[in-house]
């Protein structure tokens, strides 16, 4: 595309890595806001989220994707495609590296999704501030890696260090184009999905090991009612009773604590006073059952990202 007369630019950026490498942290730096579900536990990222960055020379639209797994059923297998399919439809691709696990445990399939791309690429190493004196000459894995990318950048988003540097990255090989979304819009997923993922985020913080894997959310109903206070219901479903209990908890302090912590965050990332209602209900298999992913989005068409 030809030089605009202002020079905006405009694109999609794609960012892959595994687990718990930091995506979703990332981008909400990046955003400035949290629109990603954060959590310890892997794979907490489940469907591409959209973040978008807005400023007066670009809008560039970050995927999280969800990282990358040898999937083991048809949940998994749709994580996994929706992260192929969002390389497709990208600008840019970003790998994300966590600096505190070793490079030969991220498999050779993984790092070859990136090396055969032909979209510029930057690898951008995460948790910098977790390590001293970190030295990417030092690291001959990581500098081996790092031939493949156009640019290497060394980030903390919780402390925000380089991240000024990635997006003047990106703005360098983002294509120049119009924006995409209002100059105001963070995300372009719904609030029903963002009360989804910030329920979703509470239980995976707060039960579990066995949990978190098993869980999925699906807000029912968002309502204003009077004095502009909200009314939201949410099920959550699992696949066994005893998960139902682990949840529930003792006496309901359980659900009370997910609760709690879930309105408290919905409150302030939608800027909405509300009254929260949680459900628990068992669908046994339900991450194999293809009517009821659907049921929860996880097989909408997503080929154009």
């Amino acid at each position: 595309m030809s030089q605009p007369a202002n020079n905006l630019k405009s694109g999609f950026v794609v960012v892959i890595g595994m687990s718990s490498a930091g995506k979703s942290t990332f981008i909400n730096a990046i955003v400035g806001e949290k629109i990603s579900i954060v959590s310890s536990k892997r794979q907490s990222t489940r469907t591409p989220m959209r973040g978008i960055y807005t400023d007066d020379k670009m809008q560039a639209i970050f995927i999280d994707t969800p990282g990358y797994f040898t999937p083991k059923d048809k949940l998994e297998e749709y994580m996994l495609n929706s992260m192929k399919n969002s390389i497709s439809g990208a600008d840019i691709l970003m790998l994300m590296v966590d600096i505190t696990v070793p490079i030969r445990s991220v498999p050779a399939e993984f790092i070859d999704i990136a090396k055969r791309s032909k979209l510029p690429k930057i690898l951008v190493i995460s948790k910098i501030d977790k390590v001293s004196d970190f030295k990417i000459s030092e690291n001959m894995d990581l500098l081996n890696l790092s031939t493949y990318f156009d640019e290497t950048i060394a980030v903390s988003a919780v402390n925000k260090m380089n991240i000024e540097k990635v997006k003047s990255a990106i703005y360098e090989r983002i294509p120049y184009g119009p924006m995409l979304y209002p100059e105001d819009e963070l995300t372009d997923v719904s609030s029903q999905f963002i009360i989804s993922e910030i329920v979703r985020e509470s239980i995976c913080d707060i039960t579990h090991d066995e949990i978190p894997y098993s869980v999925a959310v699906n807000c029912d109903e968002l309502t204003e009612r009077e004095s502009r206070k909200y009314y939201i219901f949410c099920t959550i479903y699992v696949e066994r009773e005893s998960q139902k209990g682990i949840i529930i908890g003792k006496n309901g302090l359980g659900i009370k604590k997910i609760g709690t912590r879930s309105r408290e965050l919905i409150e302030k990332v939608l800027e909405i006073s509300c009254f929260l209602e949680l459900k628990v209900k068992v669908v046994d298999k339900w991450r194999k059952n293809d009517r009821f992913l659907r049921m929860l989005g996880y097989y909408v068409d997503r080929s154009d990202t």
